[in-house]
């Protein structure tokens, strides 16, 4: 029975996210509890306090969710991601073994971009253009791969006519695209027009507009 269904009057379970107050590989997190209709607390990690709460995090890493007061504690972002899609809804992670084999691999090859990014913007402002440009072959791969699998599904989502978590992972990783390459993803047209169609989507729609900049991607469906 999917989590998401309400018992007693409320929430089935209770849900609690720990990463810093940054978006990186937390936001795609707390973009599936946005599209869900979810209520979890979102704990913000001040870098200070990270030392002492590492002791307490399995393997020492962020993000991590605890449940219903720690009955289950899970680390690793895309672990999070699959657990919470196959409890709040059938097929959010794929409707058969092949469709979530497939939805495993874009969204964790999603999460393996963002850290291409962490990379660039790590880098100290004088060597933030060459970090760039040292990443680009590797953004244009992405960019070009992500967007011939969506001309095969029909330019919707991952998964064809369904959103899956992998989508939520991918809008925000195109996102961190937007900001620091923008120039590379306007070369994908039809990978800006699902990046705009995800920023647009209603489930997620008033959090984006609320928490991330503004896009100045414009396109016209062709």
């Amino acid at each position: 029975m999917p989590e998401i269904l309400k018992l007693n009057g409320g929430q089935k379970h209770r849900y609690k996210l720990y990463y810093f107050d940054i978006k990186g590989r937390g936001e795609p997190i707390r973009l599936i509890f946005e599209f869900f209709r979810v209520k979890f607390e979102d704990v913000r990690v001040k870098f200070e306090d990270w030392p002492t709460l590492k002791k307490k995090a399995p393997m020492q890493f962020l993000p991590y969710l605890e449940v219903d007061g720690g009955k289950l504690v899970i680390s690793q972002a895309p672990a999070i991601m699959r657990y919470l899609a196959k409890s709040f809804r059938p097929g959010f992670a794929g409707n058969s073994k092949s469709d979530a084999a497939l939805v495993d691999m874009y969204g964790e090859g999603a999460f393996d971009m963002f850290d291409v990014f962490r990379t660039i913007g790590m880098a100290p402002d004088d060597r933030r253009e060459e970090a760039l440009a040292e990443a680009t072959p590797r953004l244009e791969c992405f960019c070009q791969c992500y967007t011939n699998h969506l001309k095969k599904n029909g330019n919707r989502y991952i998964d064809g006519d369904l959103v899956t978590w992998a989508d939520l992972v991918i809008v925000f990783v195109l996102s961190a695209t937007d900001d620091l390459a923008n120039s590379i993803l306007l070369k994908y047209p039809d990978l800006c027009r699902y990046y705009l169609r995800m920023r647009d989507i209603d489930e997620l729609r008033d959090y984006i507009s609320a928490n991330w900049k503004v896009t100045t991607i414009k396109m016209k469906d062709p």
